[in-house]
């Protein structure tokens, strides 16, 4: 796992709300998917005639399948491949790697911890629902969601606030009861356009890029969250 630390303090616990619900992102959050997804970008763009620059990786993260598959066709305007080829090539790439892929440390725990002190928990995820379908059923985590909203349920993914709004609705929640927890600066974005109080964790962006478009709370780990949260609580 790739993991950015952070040197910024974090905020006293007492900065933290009381939140009803958390809402999670998927990739890079719960999940150590983003090398999986930087090799199906590097793959795809030397098939396609030029390889990615890591400044040109980085801006595809946290955004919807089908946003990434029109950057794409920005990137290289002679491309022929429709946005729906596009987006199969890449899933299939994705599919076929899965197999690289492990939980970040500490993420089961803190579902586990969450789910138990009554938290309504959501996943707000840009990834396409086959493959947030096959990360819940790899690592056994449906049972932690009381809703899941993927790229594929929304039209303006995410830094748009639409993604975190729904799933809050979904959850019977308004926006300022939930607690957002991301390592995107999309995904951080779009929390905090929704209203929510935004957890940024250095599992892919640094702190200071986190902290630069808004998070209200910057950890480096999931251990980390949990002692502010759950201090005290037995």
């Amino acid at each position: 796992m790739t993991t950015t630390t952070s040197n910024l303090p974090i905020e006293k616990r007492s900065r933290i709300p009381r939140a009803k619900g958390i809402l999670f992102d998927l990739d890079g959050v719960l999940i150590d998917s983003e090398p999986l997804h930087e090799f199906t970008l590097l793959e795809l763009s030397e098939r396609f005639g030029r390889r990615f620059g890591q400044d040109e990786v980085l801006q595809f993260k946290g955004l919807p399948e089908l946003s990434v598959a029109h950057a794409i066709q920005k990137s290289f305007p002679d491309l022929t491949l429709t946005v729906d080829e596009i987006i199969r090539l890449r899933l299939e790439l994705l599919r076929s790697n899965f197999h690289r892929v492990e939980m970040i440390e500490g993420a089961l725990e803190f579902l586990q911890k969450a789910k138990a002190a009554g938290f309504r928990l959501g996943l707000t995820t840009s990834a396409a629902r086959s493959m947030q379908q096959l990360a819940c059923e790899t690592f056994v985590l449906t049972s932690y969601f009381d809703t899941v909203i993927t790229g594929e349920d929304i039209n303006r993914g995410k830094p748009d606030p639409q993604p975190y709004e729904r799933t809050a609705a979904n959850l019977a929640l308004r926006p300022g009861e939930c607690m957002v927890v991301e390592d995107a600066v999309n995904g951080v974005k779009s929390g905090k356009a929704a209203g929510c109080f935004v957890v940024g964790i250095t599992t892919s962006f640094p702190a200071q890029a986190l902290k630069l478009v808004g998070a209200d709370l910057i950890v480096p780990s999931f251990e980390a969250l949990e002692a502010y949260l759950f201090e005290g609580s037995g």
